[in-house]
């Protein structure tokens, strides 16, 4: 099922968002920046326009006040007093009067602290001091353009009033502006930058949840994606949705393995064991519990040296630190079960380093059956000592009496008697036979190695079996390669083997053929087959006829076959019996070491 996820509800909800809020705070600002540098030049020529404006104002009414002839015919002291008569202007508070050569003559009211030499060195340009709100400016007065230079102060407190109303004004008109131009960016870029960026912060925090949960990714639907557009922004959303694919992907991939590990070590047969550096035990497989007779629970709360009795926790620490990555060792112990029996186990402990952090993997095996093994092994090698030392007792005996009995024959007795002797002498030869089979089977085999062509070995045994059965039956058919095939091996006993598998192969099928074939070589394997057409042998018999004193026939001692694989097993080569209603075949497959004669 999928998380409910947070969605953005209203324009509010946008509003609040920390890029909403970075993008509106930066837009405003530039915007505000952008008009502030645009507009100062505007404000400054209204400051300029007040200033101009007022000069031409006082003037004229000033003008207005005093007559041009009087003005002309006045002095320096008359005109002095003439000119306060402008005082009456409000806005003008005082001057000062300089004659052509830059000679003051006089002043009347707040004198300017515009002086004619300032006035010359700018060129007669006015002055505005905005801290003492005064305006210093010349005037340009036709009656006394030829004979007096005025220099007027002016209170230039409307000019400021009128200089801060504007420039209210203007910030009104820049604030307005800002908030209209900010909030249409704003409105476009919700839509095509904000909302898509909101949008996909939430579809990470979901997918990484999601991931970080473990949870199935299948059923999330991200609101981004929708908004994969052909822009750089774009490219982000379908680069994301390209990530989430492949680490989905990449996700269920790594929950399969962990899930055909899982299976592997629930189901193996050793008990699987994590254990940490103090041995703590970390996690554990199926087959631990059952074998130890705890749940997974309990045995999580156990350390090694709870269910392992051989060592304490000193020696456990030694081992620890012996051990290198990728090196493991063998040690074997006992492990105790809860209800407080144990078995022998053999452990290959081996140290993983993860993430910095050092783990010890552990397999332990139960070597019960293994322990009995060796032991039956041991009865075994000592049973066979003890025969080998009975055949060789007996046969030392066995043999004098058969030279007393071949001795008989020489005699002239009664039908009776000699049939007894015949007897005898017939039983004492097949104990001799067993006996030898014995000693043997016994014995393992030591083989002299030599390079030998098979084919010229089989068709050499060949031409030796048929001079010996003559003109008898069973015919015998060999087959062997136009090429040579060579082995490595011993000629004598591979004879023996050859000669033992015909005999028996004719003994099973007296009056029919029996086959004797060179297969080709097959990835280095040479087998020689031979097939007779005698009766089957039944299915639960086949495995049973290489094992010692198990025969089918009423005079064997069951060691022929036995002998036989133990020949071909030290040759590195393998003895395969089948049997159908056409007939039994046996294959030895031998190595093959080469191709030419033999030396």
């Amino acid at each position: 099922m999928a998380r409910p996820r947070p969605t953005l509800q209203s324009l509010g909800d946008f509003l609040t968002a920390r890029l909403s809020k970075r993008i509106a705070y930066w837009v405003f600002v530039s915007i505000v920046v952008i008009e502030g540098v645009i507009l100062v030049p505007s404000v400054m020529r209204r400051e300029r326009e007040l200033l101009n404006y007022m000069r031409s104002l006082s003037t004229a009414q000033a003008l207005g006040r005093l007559d041009e002839a009087t003005l002309a015919t006045l002095n320096d002291d008359k005109l002095i007093d003439y000119l306060q008569a402008i005082q009456t202007n409000q806005v003008i508070l005082g001057g000062a009067i300089y004659d052509l050569d830059g000679t003051q003559v006089g002043g009347f009211g707040e004198m300017p602290q515009l002086t004619l030499a300032e006035g010359e060195q700018g060129r007669l340009s006015d002055r505005y001091f905005r801290h003492q709100q005064r305006y210093d400016a010349p005037w340009d007065m036709p009656p006394l353009r030829d004979r007096y230079i005025l220099i007027v102060r002016h209170d230039a407190r409307w000019v400021q009033r009128e200089f801060f109303a504007f420039i209210g004004r203007i910030i009104g008109l820049v604030v307005i502006i800002s908030v209209f131009v900010t909030g249409a960016t704003l409105i476009v870029l919700r839509r095509l930058v904000i909302k898509p960026i909101m949008l996909l912060r939430q579809d990470l925090m979901t997918a990484g949840q999601a991931i970080g949960d473990d949870s199935d990714t299948q059923t999330l639907a991200f609101e981004s994606w929708p908004y994969a557009r052909a822009d750089e922004l774009g490219d982000v959303i379908a680069t994301f949705r390209q990530m989430f694919e492949q680490i989905t992907a990449a996700v269920a991939t790594r929950k399969q393995s962990e899930m055909r590990f899982r299976t592997l070590v629930e189901q193996a047969a050793d008990a699987f064991f994590v254990i940490d550096a103090v041995g703590q035990i970390i996690d554990i497989n199926q087959n631990a519990c059952d074998s130890l007779g705890y749940s997974r629970d309990q045995l999580l709360q156990l350390s090694v040296t709870d269910i392992q009795t051989t060592y304490n926790q000193a020696d456990f620490e030694a081992f620890w630190q012996q051990l290198r990555p990728g090196v493991p060792q063998t040690l074997e112990g006992w492990h105790q079960r809860q209800d407080g029996s144990g078995f022998p186990v053999e452990v290959r402990l081996g140290l993983l380093v993860l993430a910095d952090e050092r783990y010890g993997l552990a397999l332990a095996r139960d070597i019960s059956d293994r322990r009995a093994s060796e032991a039956a092994q041991a009865r075994l090698a000592e049973i066979g000592e003890l025969a080998t030392m009975i055949v060789h007792e007996v046969r030392n005996p066995l043999n004098t009496v058969l030279l007393g009995l071949n001795s008989f024959r020489s005699l002239e007795l009664p039908e009776r008697f000699q049939t007894r002797l015949d007897l005898a002498l017939e039983e004492s030869e097949r104990l001799q036979k067993l006996l030898n089979g014995i000693l043997m089977y016994s014995r393992e085999p030591t083989l002299r190695v030599e390079p030998l062509e098979i084919n010229g070995l089989i068709e050499h045994l060949a031409t030796v079996i048929e001079h010996e059965l003559g003109n008898r039956q069973p015919l015998l058919r060999v087959t062997t390669l136009p090429y040579p095939v060579v082995v490595s091996g011993d000629r004598d006993q591979l004879k023996q083997v050859f000669i033992n598998l015909i005999s028996n192969a004719q003994e099973a099928d007296p009056t029919g053929v029996v086959t004797w074939v060179v297969q080709p070589p097959i990835a280095g394997q040479v087998t020689v087959s031979i097939h007779n057409g005698g009766a089957s042998i039944a299915p639960e018999l086949l495995p049973k006829l290489t094992q010692p004193f198990f025969t089918t026939k009423a005079s064997g001692n069951g060691l022929g076959l036995a002998i036989t694989k133990r020949i071909i097993d030290a040759h590195q080569g393998q003895l395969t019996i089948h049997s159908a209603a056409a007939g039994t075949e046996v294959m030895v497959t031998l190595p093959q070491v080469g191709t030419g004669s033999a030396t």
